[in-house]
């Protein structure tokens, strides 16, 4: 029976696709993967082994911070991960709502957990020149896949999505550059979230 449960969460979901399908289609920015997402009260635990998943990415990208970096990548990466969540649902649901938001955290978590897909190639940010090459179009390739999460979870405006992102972005970055103070390591080392 147990294992039965463990199928149903990791491996064909309610929403007929796989972890790893999930995944795949929310990287290709396709919308009914952000919509089966949000609407499945199961993805939770899989949004956040996304997150996870994409902090281990980014600390072997940045192999130079050592365990430190690690830690503070999935430390930072988790806690990032909820307080721009928690914005985003407060931003997006009480202080500028749409006339169609109804969204709740759960829905917020899940659509931002697995916007973080792109971020599994940060491991590659370690190759000299490369690196710093493909971890600046995975930046932006996140960008737009959390736009398209808030979209979702939110039924807003891309202009209302547009703003509410970049004022996460801004607050992510202050959560993780404090994770980085706390930690001694640079900012890229907990950085899987941005």
């Amino acid at each position: 029976m147990g294992g039965d449960m463990y199928e149903r969460t990791y491996l064909r979901p309610a929403g007929g696709r796989s972890f790893m399908d999930r995944m795949i289609a929310v990287a290709r920015l396709d919308r009914s993967a952000y919509e089966e997402v949000e609407h499945d009260r199961g993805a939770t635990s899989q949004a956040a082994i996304v997150i996870l998943v994409a902090a281990v990415a980014a600390a072997i990208g940045q192999v130079d911070e050592g365990g430190r970096g690690l830690i503070a990548g999935l430390l930072g990466g988790l806690l990032a991960w909820v307080v721009s969540s928690a914005f985003i649902y407060v931003a997006g649901t009480r202080v500028i709502p749409s006339d169609r938001a109804e969204a709740n955290l759960g829905q917020v978590l899940r659509t931002q957990g697995f916007a973080a897909a792109p971020n599994l190639l940060l491991v590659v940010a370690a190759i000299p020149l490369f690196g710093g090459l493909v971890a600046f179009a995975v930046g932006i390739w996140y960008l737009i896949t959390r736009i398209i999460a808030i979209q979702a979870a939110l039924e807003t405006s891309i202009l209302r999505a547009i703003g509410i992102a970049i004022v996460a972005v801004i607050l992510e970055f202050v959560v993780l550059s404090i994770m980085g103070l706390i930690f001694g390591v640079g900012l890229f080392a907990v950085g899987a979230i941005l």
